[in-house]
């Protein structure tokens, strides 16, 4: 064929291929059909880029370990594709973990082995990683206290040493260390008792929208990850954390006294009946596995950010897999980015309630 012959066509279909390898030509070697993807955008494909062992950023240098070692036994996803992944959103996401105290919970044999939580920074941790010391409460003694020395994850390479040392999801406290004592929202943490349906729990996450709307609130959902929903309330870091527990309280109240067959805030699990509106998860010490975080269940699902008009009974939550959040962030940016900007006080709405 002459070159004048040549006739470039722009992208429409997508189909999924295997293959053996790429080439040093980035041709695919032993490709095989497998058909055609209609649920993907030929604009949103992109080639997938294989983690290095080594990663440098000026004088600092990261060596990866383990990239082969299977995570997730029946999906085949590794840790080397979990490290893929957090290098992906790494962009968007640091910026939820930045100076937020951060508790390691160890994966060291994937997704379903035994795992640990460690809050202390480990003693070989690199020293370019930075450290909040607080003095927290222990589970050995009740009151006993502790001086704890917790890690900050403030960039891509401090996550990325977080991953590589077998963490799977990503837990921070709801406050920064510049304000420890004051949370930076409020969380709504929509917990459903086995028998409900899922439409069930969009329907108290909708119920909730409407009376933070009255309220004059902005709200921002995602999902948890599991069978769960979150809410957050961004606030103007003036409230401490008794406040905004209270402020949970109220408004789960209102929310059970107005629709009892739908909600509860019984927290006894035996007695709890339908979705359970979490309050007391807000309170000082407490963790949230944070937006972008990948959790350790069947498929890797993400707790993803969502706008609300998103957020109907066709949301399901196995779908936003590692693959699929990437390719919403290359999309959409940071669907989130308006938990980090927006700042709102809580007074007026509990004179409200």
């Amino acid at each position: 064929m002459r070159k004048g012959d040549v006739r470039w066509v722009e992208p429409e279909l997508v189909v999924e291929v295997s293959f053996g390898e790429w080439t040093h030509d980035g041709h695919v070697r032993h490709p095989v059909y497998l058909g055609l993807r209609e649920d993907k955008t030929a604009p949103g494909v992109t080639r997938e880029r294989p983690v290095r062992d080594t990663i440098r950023k000026g004088r600092r240098e990261l060596k990866l370990s383990n990239l082969d070692k299977v995570f997730w036994p029946e999906e085949g996803i590794t840790k080397g594709d979990l490290l893929a992944y957090y290098r992906d959103v790494a962009a968007v996401l640091v910026p939820h973990l930045r100076d937020r105290p951060f508790t390691m919970r160890r994966y060291p044999d994937g997704a379903f082995g035994k795992a640990f939580f460690q809050k202390d920074a480990p003693s070989h941790m690199p020293d370019w990683i930075r450290t909040h010391r607080a003095l927290v409460s222990t589970r050995e003694r009740s009151r006993a206290k502790k001086w704890v020395e917790f890690p900050l994850v403030n960039d891509a390479l401090a996550l990325l040493w977080m991953v590589n040392m077998g963490c799977i999801d990503l837990n921070t406290w709801y406050s920064r260390v510049d304000k420890p004592e004051r949370p930076d929202f409020v969380l709504f943490d929509l917990d459903p008792t086995p028998e409900v349906p899922w439409s069930q729990t969009i329907q108290v996450a909708l119920i909730l929208k409407d009376l933070l709307d009255a309220l004059g609130l902005a709200s921002f959902p995602k999902t948890s990850g599991g069978k769960g929903f979150h809410v957050l309330v961004p606030t103007d870091r003036r409230s401490t954390y008794d406040d905004t527990r209270h402020f949970a309280e109220l408004v789960a109240g209102a929310i059970v006294r107005a629709h009892p067959k739908l909600a509860t805030t019984q927290w006894q699990k035996s007695l709890r009946r339908g979705v359970l509106i979490d309050a007391n998860q807000n309170g000082e010490g407490k963790t949230i596995a944070s937006v972008y975080s990948v959790r350790p269940r069947p498929n890797a699902p993400v707790s993803t950010p969502l706008h609300w008009g998103e957020v109907d009974e066709s949301v399901n939550p196995s779908s936003y897999t590692m693959r699929a959040v990437v390719e919403r962030v290359e999309q959409h940016g940071d669907v989130y980015a308006g938990v980090l900007t927006t700042r709102q006080s809580l007074s007026k709405a509990l004179s409200m309630l």
